[in-house]
C-alpha cells in the first residue's frame, strides 16, 4: 500500500536509484531556487512588499533590519520550499526517464 503514495514512491526511488534520485531532485531544487531568485532580482517578485505584509501580519518591523541581498536570498529560500509540494510529484514522475537516459539507472 505504501507504494500508492508519494512518500512510498520516493522511498522506493531513493532506494533503487540512489545518488542518481538525490542528484536528479537537487538539480530540480537548484533549478527552482535559480528561478525564485532571479525572480525576485528582476522585480517580478517584490520582496519589499511581502516582508511589509510580514510586518503587518506579525506586528515586527522586520522589514527594516533585513539586508536587500540576504533578504532576497532567504526569500527566494522561503519561495523555494513553497514550491515543494509541486516539485517533489514531478521529481517522482521524472526520476525513472531522466536516470534511464542519462545511462545512470539500476542494471537489472
Amino acid at each position: 500500500g505504501e507504494l500508492y503514495t508519494f512518500r512510498g514512491k520516493y522511498k522506493a526511488l531513493a532506494r533503487d536509484y540512489g545518488f542518481p534520485f538525490m542528484g536528479w531532485y537537487w538539480c530540480c531544487w537548484s533549478a527552482s531556487f535559480g528561478l525564485c531568485y532571479s525572480s525576485i532580482q528582476l522585480g517580478l517578485i517584490d520582496a519589499a512588499s511581502i516582508l511589509n505584509k510580514v510586518d503587518e501580519f506579525t506586528g515586527y518591523n522586520i522589514g527594516a533590519h533585513v539586508d536587500p541581498t540576504l533578504g532576497a536570498i532567504g526569500l527566494a529560500l522561503v519561495l523555494n520550499e513553497v514550491l515543494e509540494p509541486i516539485r517533489l510529484p514531478i521529481v517522482v514522475v521524472t526520476t525513472k526517464p531522466v536516470v534511464h537516459w542519462l545511462g545512470l539507472g539500476p542494471k537489472y
